[in-house]
């Protein structure tokens, strides 16, 4: 067999084992999926089977919110510590900053020293899986119909299933590389293939048409029963499309000058559409548009309950001491808001599509403890600790800004007035975790360890109920509220004129115009409205907007990078703030505050996109990108 020589290299023989039962192992990642036999006249024997080898192309095929941890995976690429899987890409930008002393050194894209060798152990921990992902796919088209029982509408429904994740892989690697080599079939022994990259053109028309065609199947179930929740919906491929569109129609990639010159100009093709063309922006909007549309014959809706807008939460009273026992009962559950309702609660009426890839584990268990911090006061903290950068974005409630820039004396009235959704989301100081924590003094009176940092920690991603026996996370891939902000950006930046446009006072749950979209996601967390701002001035709104209501979602890194704002001060450069807090003497008790920089930041323009690993490269046929 001769030697592929690009970064499908492995990938490809992979498919040739496969169909010939005839090569020795080459690498671990080419290992065959967990509790699937991969021998071709097994896996598509009966539909009972395909079943099981369709559960393994989710597991490996759809991407996680969460870095995906779990033995059944790891052989798919090369062995990386537990130092290095747990990192969020919230802690590489302005969102948050991960506990180092318990996850080690200072991460890479927050000291600039991220580089081709090291960037699967610190972020793209599903490159390998990806391509295996890609060969799975490529045999389940290539037997399906070889099912003896299978009927021709399951047959189209899980053709379509596949398709969307194929789809979704594709939009993973663009948006880490830009134009990546299109798989779709399988090789034979003796070929000899040297695969390049696609442009980025072709990749988003390859998104699109997988999409497209899963669309017009017309075989995808509305819904699934709450047993196969995590299996594709027809609604998933209008939102992989639309968040597609969105990225194509960005600054990264609409345009005729990319953020750094490729050796060749003739390679430029590999990182940008090659033209600006404003009608990208229309065809993200409609998209977007779409999914808010069909979104209620699906059952899907924002969670936006009257009277729930503000989320209700315990009041520690002020007249005298903090009080001993925990600030929640064990047991009980405060009632939360609409906001947090639509991340925490499980099948809530939002939620799109979720990773169900997870073993049954508790959730203190890897990796959702390490989100969390656990133990106040000692050197045992874990979590993110939540940047200054980021609280800042929160609004007061009446819509306008609150001042972080030089320090005060009552911090507690400064929580009070902000957007409900920074309770929602975050551990502040005299807040709290879950049920049945106690409450969170992050004052410097108390002998905490360097790990508190920045004055916040992150709540957001860990259930109410953390700790008390809900045993499967929730990893949230597509929320609705996402479209809604999309549709807003892309119609902004479309026509001037949109921003003109005054929305309706009611906001529709489908909006008519830019300040539909936004006032709808903002009004079911009891923010007011907004009107009557520039182009630019709503673009920066929105862009808040998106800060603040998928905060720690896995939206920001890719966000900054798809805007070429990463760069800019306090974003993935410069200075990282957090907050000193110190308890007031006397009755009642108020607490004293000062912004300082823990850290300041490198970022690069190379960074904006990720390199490929130099092991594919070096096999040759490969283009890099730009600076590595």
């Amino acid at each position: 067999m001769k030697k592929f020589r690009t970064l499908i290299t492995p990938i490809i023989c992979g498919l040739i084992c496969l169909t010939t039962n005839s090569c020795k192992k080459i690498e671990n990642f080419l290992d065959k999926a967990p509790g699937v036999d991969v021998n071709e006249s097994v896996a598509f024997s009966s539909v009972t089977n395909l079943d099981i080898y369709l559960n393994t192309i989710y597991k490996f095929g759809l991407p996680s919110q969460i870095p995906y941890r779990d033995a059944t995976l790891s052989i798919t690429g090369p062995a990386i510590g537990n130092t290095d899987v747990y990192h969020p890409t919230s802690d590489m930008t302005d969102e948050s900053d991960l506990s180092e002393q318990s996850f080690g050194a200072a991460i890479a894209w927050n000291t600039g020293t991220i580089n081709a060798t090291n960037i699967i152990k610190n972020e793209d921990y599903r490159f390998y899986q990806r391509f295996t992902a890609l060969r799975q796919i490529a045999l389940f088209l290539k037997n399906v119909d070889n099912v003896p029982d299978i009927t021709d509408a399951y047959k189209k429904q899980v053709i379509a299933e596949v398709q969307s994740i194929r789809a979704f892989l594709y939009l993973e690697m663009v948006k880490r590389y830009g134009g990546v080599p299109i798989i779709t079939g399988l090789y034979t022994p003796g070929d000899f293939a040297v695969i390049p990259r696609n442009s980025v053109m072709e990749c988003f028309n390859f998104i699109v048409k997988e999409c497209d065609d899963a669309i017009l199947s017309g075989a995808l179930p509305v819904t699934q029963s709450n047993s196969l929740k995590g299996r594709i919906t027809k609604l998933v491929p209008y939102a992989i499309k639309a968040r597609a569109l969105l990225y194509a129609a960005s600054p990264m990639f609409n345009t005729a000058t990319p953020y750094l010159a490729m050796p060749n100009k003739a390679d430029e093709k590999l990182i940008c559409l090659g033209n600006y063309d404003v009608n990208r922006w229309k065809l993200a909007a409609d998209a977007a548009l779409e999914v808010i549309q069909i979104a209620p014959s699906c059952g899907i809706s924002l969670v936006n309950v009257a009277g729930n807008e503000l989320g209700k939460y315990p009041v520690i009273d002020r007249s005298g001491p903090l009080p001993t026992s925990p600030f929640i009962t064990p047991g009980t559950v405060p009632v939360i808001g609409n906001y947090e309702f639509s991340w925490a609660e499980y099948n809530n009426s939002e939620i799109i599509l979720t990773f169900q890839g997870y073993p049954a584990a508790n959730l203190g268990n890897a990796p959702w403890n390490l989100f969390a911090p656990t133990s106040p006061g000692t050197a045992t903290w874990s979590g993110l600790n939540v940047t200054l950068n980021h609280v800042k974005k929160y609004e007061k409630r009446d819509g306008t800004k609150q001042d972080w820039s030089s320090g005060g004396s009552d911090l507690d009235a400064i929580y009070r007035n902000l957007d409900p959704r920074f309770k929602q989301s975050l551990v502040y100081n005299n807040g709290y975790l879950a049920v049945g924590a106690t409450v969170f003094e992050l004052f410097d009176n108390v002998p905490l360890n360097k790990n508190n940092i920045a004055g916040h920690w992150m709540r957001k991603l860990l259930p109410n109920r953390y700790r008390t026996g809900n045993n499967v996370p929730l990893d949230i891939i597509l929320r609705l509220n996402e479209f809604y902000l999309n549709y807003a950006e892309a119609l902004n930046e479309f026509s001037t004129a949109s921003a003109a446009t005054t929305g309706s006072a009611s906001a529709p749950v489908i909006p008519n115009n830019i300040y539909d979209a936004v006032n709808y996601v903002r009004a079911r967390s009891g923010m007011p409205a907004i009107a009557g701002l520039s182009q630019a001035a709503f673009r920066d709104r929105v862009r808040n907007e998106r800060a603040v209501e998928m905060a720690f979602d896995d939206h920001r890194m890719w966000d900054i990078r798809r805007w070429l704002v990463a760069e800019d001060e306090g974003v993935m450069r410069g200075n990282m703030l957090g907050i000193k807090i110190k308890k007031n003497a006397g009755t009642p008790v108020t607490y004293s505050w000062e912004p300082y920089t823990f850290e300041i930041r490198t970022f690069t323009k190379n960074m904006y996109l990720h390199p490929f690993v130099l092991t594919e490269v070096q096999k040759g046929g490969l283009i890099q990108n730009p600076g590595w």
